[in-house]
């Protein structure tokens, strides 16, 4: 019986837990942590982000990290709000994946954008750790995937 659901577990791809970045110190921290456990992770920007620091920030923001911690599985996401123009950048960015909460036929018609680029679009924020006043963001990192690993 354990070795049919550790085989079960074993086929499964590790579901990666969701960060919420504010910068380049917090990304870099957060995949420096999730290295340390080895474990997939997946950062947010702050909710809005797209509209106020924009794509060409979370673009560098996300190179960067990456380059800091080149051991790390991550991928990113972009919150844009309900600005349908926002998402279109970021995906023109680079961006693979962002998140547009506005109305279901204007995201329909990214989700499509989204496909042509090989890109996703999220439609709601995840549960996540927010690194926004976290004075020790890697240490944090390292706990909460702990914290979400155990819960399985």
């Amino acid at each position: 019986m354990k070795r049919a659901a550790a085989k079960r577990a074993a086929g499964r791809q590790e579901e990666a837990a969701s960060i919420v970045i504010h910068d380049l110190a917090q990304a870099i921290a957060a995949l420096k942590g999730a290295a340390a456990v080895k474990k997939p992770v997946t950062l947010w920007s702050a909710e809005g982000a797209g509209i106020y620091a924009g794509a060409g920030w979370f673009a560098a923001v996300e190179r960067r990290a990456r380059a800091a911690a080149p051991d790390a599985r991550a991928s990113f996401v972009l919150d844009c709000a309900e600005r349908a123009d926002m998402t279109q950048e970021a995906f023109r960015a680079g961006i693979r994946a962002a998140c547009f909460s506005g109305p279901a036929g204007v995201a329909t018609k990214l989700a499509d954008i989204a496909r042509q680029q090989r890109a996703a679009l999220h439609r709601k924020r995840p549960k996540a750790l927010d690194l926004l006043n976290v004075n020790d963001p890697e240490t944090a990192t390292r706990q909460y995937l702990a914290d979400v690993g155990a819960g399985d």
